[in-house]
């Protein structure tokens, strides 16, 4: 049965109040301890951990990640999940050295407790972002190979190529795009592309971001396209908001704004069918406003002012 303490803290977080379920569970795990249930305690604590950080408070995580571990100090088990915290606080920290020492960390107490190769790789593939970020990316991309190694016996459908595209992607944001171009024209990925839609508009987006951060805006945008496409059919959300981005970016560097505006808008309209009309607008308004602030907001409201003539002259014709 809940203690009045996961009652309260499961009521706190009903109302989205983070820091009050994260006290709960502080005084929860304070209660387990002086019962002696330390694994109750620690998990208390661990808990108290990732809400303190949702919250942006991230001192009070480290320090709740601390008390994790010290309630089951034997435990691998315990240890393993604080340090976990530690990396992810550190990582929403910005201090990716730090956060690439807790996952190393947490990997020697994996060995203790024998953690399988899937969750294993989930590791790995921390610890070589935070090492990418860190700008060690040699170390990073070695760290990536490991966990796509790793995944290559899972039950999960072109596992190791998922992992190689998320490399790619880490390797674009590091500015090492040939690096990015290489582990995208891996045989493994072309063999899964060919067969995943999802995987394919992902490989495509990596692609699109590619060309727009070596200057190759025609590249992006034909990429970008197709990455549309293919995330369309795959009823990929998270990959066509990208590639609608990557589109809007790739045809703002042509000067073909109105082209822009259009991607945006209609990725608003796809959004709000597919996951309700807030989720879409919370995506695509930021973006927005990002190219309003560019444009300036006098092109901006011609911009947009154009595509709503356009857009109700289609309508016209369509009746």
């Amino acid at each position: 049965m809940n203690s009045p303490r996961l009652v309260a803290a499961q009521q706190a977080l009903a109302h989205a109040d983070w820091q009050a379920a994260a006290r709960q569970l502080r005084r929860a795990a304070a209660e387990a301890a002086a019962r002696g249930e330390a694994q109750r305690a620690a998990h208390c604590e661990q808990m108290a951990a990732s809400l303190h950080r949702a919250a942006g408070s991230l001192d009070e995580s480290l320090a709740a990640a601390a008390r994790s571990a010290a309630r089951d100090s034997g435990s691998p088990r315990a240890r393993f999940a604080a340090e976990a915290e530690r990396a992810e606080t550190l990582f929403a920290a910005g201090e990716f050295a730090g956060a690439a020492r807790s996952w190393s960390a947490a990997l020697k107490e994996a060995d203790a407790l024998g953690l399988p190769e899937v969750p294993r790789a989930t590791v790995l593939r921390r610890q070589a972002l935070c090492l990418a970020h860190g700008g060690e990316v040699a170390a990073a991309w070695a760290v990536f190979d490991e966990a796509a190694s790793r995944m290559a016996g899972a039950d999960i459908a072109h596992a190791s190529a998922w992992v190689d595209i998320e490399h790619a992607q880490a390797a674009c944001e590091a500015g090492e795009g040939v690096h990015a171009q290489q582990v995208l024209a891996r045989e493994r990925v072309g063999r899964a592309a060919a067969d995943d839609l999802h995987l394919r508009a992902q490989r495509l987006c990596v692609s699109a971001a590619c060309a727009l951060s070596r200057g190759e805006a025609t590249s992006a945008r034909t990429e970008a396209l197709a990455a549309r496409e293919a995330a369309l059919a795959a009823v990929a959300p998270l990959a066509y908001f990208a590639a609608a981005v990557s589109l809007a970016r790739a045809a703002d560097a042509l000067g073909e704004r109105a082209e822009a505006y259009r991607s945006l808008a209609t990725a608003w309209v796809t959004l709000a069918d597919l996951l309700g009309p807030e989720v879409g607008r919370s995506w695509v308004e930021p973006v927005l406003a990002a190219f309003q602030w560019q444009w300036g907001a006098e092109s901006f409201a011609a911009v947009r002012a154009e595509h709503d003539r356009a857009r109700r002259a289609q309508l016209g014709r369509a009746d």
